[in-house]
């Protein structure tokens, strides 16, 4: 115990995170009891009943912070769920041992009877060799990005009481504009926890923004990382990027249903609100993520090219008719506040920010509530769920003594 108290010491927000955690683990512990043991749930939205004519790829999912990345996640959550998939999980909590380096060591012993892991979705920082100890050679590797400037924004706003470089400032009535003031002033790259001060995806994608901001070297380093990812999605283009994550999974349009998960109150205008020149300072204080978010961009579109306009415009419009059939027949209507989110819907909320959740239909048959339930939950919840359906324990809030 006086490991843990030293570390609650040192990093109270995510002390409290795993203790909110603890509380949202008993609430889901009977219905999760529930599911042991049931290896097909009732898919009713649309399509999602039927098999895929082959089961789906091994995946890997390099979930960046704020960038969208739980809606993608809570996709592949249930993809996993509906196909019975093995997933990776960290030994403790809800990430791999972040801020540190992925190593093989964080992740879960397998269950009995698995050969192999199938899905590793939960945060971590890219070390592409350990993450190919674990998972198998013909894994997909997908990671998603999102415009710098909003990235940035979502981070601060969400971290602003954890992240040792915003913490001075969590009072301050114009945090942000204080900070990119002098920023040098709150920010030591050495100290632990500052990761998402500056440039977190690049952070997140094990780089280090160390060198000069015109070297070649990113060059080759945005290089090593184009040949590692399979697909790199871009939340501004998120639909185009799922339906090419589609071709790469073998999943039918159907499989693709999602509501938007994680979005704080607020948050939605955030870059147009901008004082003048604020963005401008955001974009120099993380040059890399800029580049980054370019480069990807770039990858993208050709992407698109490749695949075809005419094919991607008429595939767009039929995805975009499922999320709205999805949303008339599972929501109440619009996400909602916390204080609205019934207690096992309600995301962790941090100190800084209201964490937007959904109300479900009222009236909704069994088999369909449940699939809706599914499309809803948010991250800590699921991971939860799928954690005690596959070891049938509950996941270990911190190292043992």
């Amino acid at each position: 115990m006086v490991l843990v108290r030293l570390w609650c010491s040192a990093v109270p927000g995510r002390c409290r995170a795993l203790l909110l955690a603890g509380l949202l683990l008993l609430l889901l512990r009977q219905a999760a009891k529930q599911e042991v043991g049931r290896t097909s749930p009732p898919e009713p939205l649309r399509g999602e009943g039927e098999s895929a004519g082959r089961p789906p790829p091994n995946v890997v999912f390099v979930k960046t912070h704020k960038t969208g990345s739980s809606t993608l996640q809570n996709l592949l959550f249930r993809l996993g769920e509906r196909h019975n998939l093995t997933v990776a999980f960290p030994r403790y909590t809800y990430q791999f041992a972040y801020p540190q380096r992925f190593a093989a060591a964080f992740v879960e012993p397998l269950p009995p009877g698995a050969a192999r892991y199938n899905l590793l979705l939960s945060h971590l920082r890219l070390a592409a060799g350990e993450l190919r100890r674990v998972m198998p050679p013909d894994s997909l590797y997908l990671t998603i990005l999102r415009e710098p400037v909003r990235t940035f924004q979502s981070v601060f706003a969400y971290y602003r009481s954890t992240v040792p470089a915003f913490r001075a400032l969590a009072s301050h009535p114009r945090p942000l504009a204080a900070f990119l003031q002098a920023p040098a002033r709150y920010y030591d790259p050495a100290a632990a926890g500052n990761g998402l001060a500056r440039n977190p995806m690049a952070f997140d994608l094990g780089l280090e923004a160390g060198g000069e901001e015109g070297g070649s070297q990113w060059d080759r380093e945005l290089e090593r990382l184009n040949q590692t990812f399979q697909l790199v999605l871009i939340a501004e283009h998120f639909d185009e990027s799922l339906l090419l994550a589609r071709e790469l999974l073998g999943l039918r349009l159907e499989e693709l249903a999602y509501v938007r998960l994680n979005a704080r109150r607020g948050g939605g205008d955030e870059a147009e609100a901008l004082a003048p020149g604020l963005a401008r300072r955001i974009r120099a204080w993380n040059w890399l993520d800029v580049r980054l978010y370019r480069y990807f961009q770039a990858v993208l579109w050709r992407r698109v090219e490749r695949y075809g306009y005419t094919r991607m415009k008429g595939e767009l419009e039929a995805l975009r008719s499922l999320l709205q059939e999805t949303r008339e027949t599972c929501l109440a209507g619009d996400a909602v506040g916390p204080e609205e989110t019934a207690d096992e819907l309600r995301p962790w909320q941090p100190d800084t920010a209201a964490i937007l959740g959904y109300k479900l239909r009222p009236d909704l048959p069994p088999a369909q509530h449940a699939s809706c339930y599914r499309l809803v939950l948010p991250e800590l919840q699921y991971h939860a769920r799928l954690y005690y359906r596959q070891y049938g324990r509950e996941l270990r809030a911190q190292p043992a003594d």
